[in-house]
């Protein structure tokens, strides 16, 4: 009885102190995983209202709640209710990743153990120090003898750590040291070798001035300027009227205006021309020979890529057949060209549109024929205008009428003209039409239609007056004959074909430039002889290793 007694007197006086006083939280437990000392408090916002550890595999509900993937798919094997707000779940598979929190969680995860690694190597020390440790820190006799001793130890093993370490880095010191010297000594080979080559060069160039002087000795009373264009060996040149096949090209090139840095050192003639465009109100000095002071300017400024081009020249750039003379020549030429001229001069405007309010009249092809007598200018206006260049240059007024005037029934992307016949002109237009012409005539003789879309560019054979090349935007290649209707071969692209040119020495080499940002050789060959080109005709892709890849 006093027992019982006892007991309900100390479970009343349990009951009045409840009821008295709020109750105290139950504090945390001092373990985590069976550790002691290793309480850690997780993030709320990562744990699983069912397992209550971290999410690993996290999967959401329709009502929005997540689990892991284990603990969801086992709670719903028991029961169709969302542990979370009992919210009805008709069917197990409608549950979804949420890929956001998994990333989340991943990045907790590797935080945390980025901490735990960082405590690891501070455990290891312990453990692998703990021996010493203990010596050190028991309760031993030790005497002043005994810890100098151990003092030298740790010295020596220390000083034979750190000399190891310094020996590793001298190492790759050494290794470093070694690499720079192999590639100085590269370079310095590489420059004696090039300093070699000016060395000959320039006694080459030496010994021809001096023979020059000993031939062809200055008189005294020249002045400098006049010495200077003696040396470089120009004569004053006016553009031609009417050019010619032989002179074609200077007549063209003539129309670039020399460097005229030193205007009173040039001669005051001028070029025998007459008309509204020509000399007669140009500028006096146009056609002077340019001085070597201008010349060593325009030098100057471009010294950087002469010099890469005099190297790529006299190195064995240039084929195997041209010696050192001829690539000393090559570039001496090229020197003399890149410094011989300065900028432009208008010889004539012509105006493409018939109506000169025209909004759009783009002029997208101009080409000479084959003697350079006559031009023809074509473009968005569907007109291709023919003109005489001498009548051009030479007419007295500013407005110039096209001898002879073609009209397509398109806009017209590219013309060319025939390097064998005179008269006859090729046109290519957006509705993939490839037209011949008659240039002096204007009349059509043959149309070829057998390009899907617009077709960009058409070109001769220079070697094969009746073989041209068309490319389309349809991502075609064809081959045409003046003599046929339809087209004699057909070479598939992988993109559309923006350009085509013949090779202007060959027969069988064509070349294409795609919107693939590629330039691609082709060889024609299998020809067959007795049959023409009515047959199959097969291209053949050049690699650069010079081996030939059937296309």
């Amino acid at each position: 009885m006093a027992q019982l007694s006892s007991s309900n007197s100390t479970s009343g006086q349990t009951s009045s102190q409840t009821r008295g006083g709020r109750r105290r939280k139950r504090p945390h437990p001092p373990v985590y995983g069976g550790i002691m000392n290793s309480f850690s408090d997780k993030n709320s916002d990562f744990v699983c209202p069912i397992c209550f550890d971290t999410i690993d595999e996290a999967f959401m509900t329709k009502c929005g709640h997540t689990f892991c993937y284990q603990c969801i798919t086992r709670s719903l094997e028991e029961s169709n209710r969302c542990p979370k707000c009992n919210y009805i779940i008709d069917k197990p598979d409608q549950i979804f990743p949420n890929f956001l929190l998994n990333e989340l969680v991943q990045k907790l995860k590797e935080r945390t153990g980025q901490k735990k690694t960082k405590t690891v190597p501070d455990l290891q020390l312990q453990d692998s120090g703990s021996g010493l440790q203990e010596i050190l820190a028991g309760e031993y006799d030790w005497d002043l003898a005994d810890v100098n001793y151990l003092l030298d130890v740790l010295t020596h093993k220390k000083q034979k750590l750190e000399a190891d370490s310094q020996a590793v880095q001298h190492e790759l010191l050494k290794d470093f040291l070694s690499q720079v010297k192999r590639h100085k000594q590269e370079q310095l080979d590489q420059l004696t070798r090039e300093v070699k080559l000016i060395d000959e060069d320039m006694k080459r160039v030496m010994e021809m001035i001096a023979s020059h002087n000993r031939q062809y000795p200055i008189p005294v009373p020249l002045t400098l300027p006049d010495a200077e264009r003696l040396m470089i060996g120009e004569v004053d040149h006016a553009v031609p009227t009417t050019p010619t096949a032989k002179n074609a090209p200077v007549a063209v090139g003539s129309d670039i205006e020399p460097s005229t840095s030193h205007d009173e050192s040039c001669d005051q003639t001028e070029a025998a021309q007459d008309g509204f465009n020509g000399s007669q109100h140009g500028a006096k000095h146009l056609w002077c020979s340019t001085s070597l002071a201008s010349r060593r300017k325009r030098i100057h400024q471009h010294f950087d890529d002469l010099e890469r081009c005099y190297f790529s020249i006299r190195q064995g750039d240039l084929p195997s057949d041209a010696g050192t003379s001829d690539a000393l020549d090559y570039f001496t030429d090229s020197l003399a060209k890149f410094t011989k001229f300065s900028g432009f001069r208008c010889l004539a405007t012509l105006s493409y549109a018939s109506d000169i309010y025209s909004g759009s009249s783009i002029v997208s092809s101009i080409e000479f024929d084959r003697d350079f007598d006559y031009f023809a200018i074509a473009g968005v206006t569907k007109k291709i205008k023919v003109f005489e260049y001498g009548t051009v240059i030479r007419d007295v007024v500013d407005i110039h009428c096209p001898v002879n005037e073609m009209v397509c029934n398109s806009k017209i992307s590219s013309i060319c003209w025939s390097s064998y016949h005179k008269g006859l002109l090729a046109s290519s237009d957006y509705e993939g039409t490839v037209t011949l012409w008659d240039a002096f005539t204007g009349s059509k003789t043959r149309s070829f239609q057998e390009h899907e879309k617009r077709c960009w560019s058409v070109d001769f054979n220079h070697v094969d007056p009746k073989l041209l090349a068309s490319g389309s935007d349809d991502a075609k290649v064809k081959l045409w004959s003046t003599d046929m209707e339809h087209s004699v071969a057909c070479l598939e692209a992988k993109a559309n074909v923006c350009c085509v040119k013949f090779n202007p020495e060959s027969r069988y080499h064509l070349s294409f430039g795609s919107a693939e940002y590629t330039v691609n050789v082709f060889v024609l060959c299998g020809q067959n002889k007795t049959t023409g080109p009515n047959k199959n005709t097969a291209l053949v892709l050049l690699k650069s290793n010079g081996v030939p890849k059937a296309f």
